[in-house]
């Protein structure tokens, strides 16, 4: 009997723990009333212009769940790990900024690179949104 209860206790603190390390990477979304979202990879919809916060992913990189944000509603966005992670946005063309944090501004997200560099960079010019570890 103290066998079984054991192996159950332990059984919890692993799923706890994978739980735990599995939302130590992506993206953060602090929205204006407090909450916090954490996702994987974020993309904008052209039709209403809400994000898309990609929560969970197949095997095969499909979104699985996912969480629709109002962008008048999000107050910032950052890697989670912000020591170590940092946001790869993917530009048309091929170009590619690095950045920790960014704001969105209407159709337009202004990304800090550096200690005072900005950069804006209009939503249509954007081909991806990432992390990287």
């Amino acid at each position: 009997m103290k066998i079984k209860f054991g192996t159950i206790g332990i059984a919890i603190t692993l799923l706890m723990a994978a739980t735990v390390l599995a939302q130590e990477s992506g993206f953060i979304i602090s929205m204006k009333n407090g909450s916090q979202i954490r996702g994987r990879v974020l993309t904008r919809d052209e039709a209403t212009g809400s994000l898309r916060l990609t929560m969970t992913e197949t095997g095969g990189g499909a979104p699985k769940s996912y969480a629709i944000i109002s962008m008048e509603d999000a107050e910032t966005i950052r890697p989670s790990n912000s020591e170590t992670d940092s946001i790869r946005i993917k530009l048309r063309g091929g170009s590619e900024l690095r950045c920790k944090e960014f704001s969105i501004n209407g159709d337009v997200i202004n990304v800090k690179i550096g200690s005072a560099s900005r950069v804006d960079v209009s939503w249509d010019q954007i081909e991806s949104i990432s992390f990287t570890p």
